[in-house]
């Protein structure tokens, strides 16, 4: 179910990408009417491509709108712990008290 707190962008940009899977699966739609009131040459078997076309289509569009009003990913804000899910390990960050140490490439060792 969808978060109803969650904020959704409203950019050009993103309101086309999300018409992608509305318009693919409307084009099947038609793909297949054609098929079952034509057949022979508009059978879905020569027509597929079009489905591509159309995922194209959209894609292009999408990359082409301005992202004016664009929302960035919300930062995780200074001194709030991360939300961790159950049975998962805990987010510590580096340098914090009881902390693992950071990772260290290998010392380079002369002699072996």
């Amino acid at each position: 179910m969808a978060d109803p707190n969650r904020i959704r962008c409203t950019c050009p940009r993103c309101t086309i990408r999300g018409l992608m899977w509305p318009a693919v699966i409307i084009t099947i739609g038609l793909l297949l009417l054609l098929d079952q009131m034509r057949g022979g040459f508009l059978d879905f078997s020569n027509t597929w491509p079009v489905i591509l076309l159309v995922i194209g289509g959209v894609s292009l569009a999408s990359a082409l709108a301005p992202m004016t009003g664009h929302l960035a990913p919300v930062s995780p804000v200074r001194g709030v712990p991360p939300i961790v899910p159950p049975g998962a390990a805990p987010i510590v960050p580096p340098g914090t008290p009881g902390a693992p140490p950071a990772w260290q490439p290998p010392q380079n060792r002369q002699g072996q």
